[in-house]
């Protein structure tokens, strides 16, 4: 298949940097509206952090498959334009005085669903039309734009919040939604072969899924990254209950400030993303991702070390996001790597998907297990127990690297 062409590459790029841009202010809007404006619990928080993980996890099969025989462009053009569409009606409720926190729940699970679904026809579209040699560039450039969309999208998103409201937020969110399917439509589709995509029955991929759980399942090292996904999983899913409500609650800091706070972990992402290929250059694959885990650990340490709204807490909370975000990137980035060199070649996909389903499964159980843990313990302590799930993980990494040692790089 020729490989399209750079200015194809170039539009999906930047469609994938915009509808970011507005993912990630969905993601400070959506929590700020249920804790400012509802008032919602620990508890609810959990229930809404889950929402789209869990959304998102049900419909990835079905999605897979429907991805496979659609165009995989024009399925961008149309998970951004539902995804525009939603936040426009979320927007109009909020300004009617309409809304609730199961309407919250309801359009972020849907949102979880689209972005499943253009995450996935952009990733196809990117192996599809790259050449093999290319790819990794290619996906690195999209990284890096990432990165810098997110730095710039949790910034603004503060700001607009506080001087204009969760309306206008919503409303810029699916502005660049609108501007990403703009970009994608001038994109060179990539002709695929639906050849036995129809026959990808359900009970077939199952099948494929339990082959590939038994496959990890058997490899001690493939183990130790499920054990590792889990974990991390499990500490991100109890501090997505009581990050939020800590921070703008019970430390009080306004949503302008906390929006730049939560722009550094932009670039604390970049810098891992930049040191981890020389990092495990260096030091090898294995003991780069326990460095990951270590620094993630550390800066996840910070966060509830603040307290009150003074300069020291602002700064605790932003070392929080440049350390830890910077340890989770480069954790993630070798953790990709291992699996790709311990699965076999003709199952890489399915082990991929077998070690995301597992930790998928930890992060909603997490999630709903630590909303219980800080409606009865509060939202510090619920900070202290998600740091102490990355402390577990960097203590299985180390450990594992000292029994494996060059086995696992």
């Amino acid at each position: 298949m020729t490989a399209a062409s750079p200015a194809s590459f170039r539009r999906v790029i930047a469609a994938e940097v915009v509808s970011n841009f507005g993912s990630m202010m969905s993601r400070l809007a959506i929590p700020w509206l249920a804790v400012l404006a509802l008032g919602a619990t620990p508890w609810q928080m959990g229930l809404l952090a889950v929402a789209d993980v869990l959304a998102g996890a049900v419909a990835a099969l079905g999605l897979g498959v429907l991805v496979d025989r659609w165009p995989q462009r024009a399925a961008m053009v149309a998970a951004d334009v539902a995804r525009a569409a939603l936040l426009i009606g979320l927007a109009l409720a909020a300004a009617g005085q309409q809304l609730n926190f199961a309407l919250l729940w309801a359009a972020a699970a849907a949102g979880g669903v689209l972005t499943m679904a253009f995450e996935l026809a952009r990733s196809a579209w990117m192996a599809r039309a790259a050449d093999r040699e290319a790819l990794s560039g290619r996906n690195a450039q999209l990284a890096a734009g990432t990165a810098i969309s997110e730095a710039l999208a949790f910034g603004i998103t503060g700001v607009l919040f506080q001087w204009a409201g969760g309306v206008v937020a919503l409303l810029i969110d699916a502005l660049s939604y609108l501007t990403s399917a703009l970009l994608l439509r001038h994109v060179a589709e990539v002709r695929v072969d639906t050849a036995g995509a129809a026959s990808g029955s359900p009970s077939a991929a199952h099948t494929t899924l339990r082959q590939a759980l038994a496959f990890v399942a058997r490899d001690p090292q493939l183990r130790t990254l499920a054990l590792l996904e889990m974990l991390v999983a499990s500490g991100m899913g109890i501090a997505g209950t009581s990050y939020m409500i800590y921070v703008t609650r019970d430390l009080g800091l306004p949503t302008a400030i906390l929006g730049l706070v939560f722009a550094v972990g932009g670039i604390g992402s970049a810098i891992g993303a930049a040191l981890a290929p020389r990092l495990g250059r260096s030091i090898g694959g294995g003991r780069a991702l326990a460095w990951g885990l270590t620094m993630a650990l550390l800066g996840n340490l910070f966060a509830p070390l603040a307290s009150g709204a003074g300069l020291i807490a602002i700064a605790l909370l932003v070392a929080q996001q440049l350390i830890g975000d910077a340890g989770l990137v480069a954790y993630g980035i070798h953790d990709r790597t291992l699996r790709q060199t311990l699965a076999p070649p003709d199952a890489l996909a399915r082990v991929d998907a077998a070690l995301r389903s597992l930790g998928q499964a930890a992060a909603v159980a997490a999630a709903l297990a630590g909303g219980w843990f800080a409606t009865g313990h509060g939202a510090h302590n619920g900070l202290w127990l998600s740091a102490g799930f990355l402390g577990v993980a960097a203590t299985v990494a180390w450990v594992a690297w000292w029994r494996n040692g060059s086995a696992v790089e």
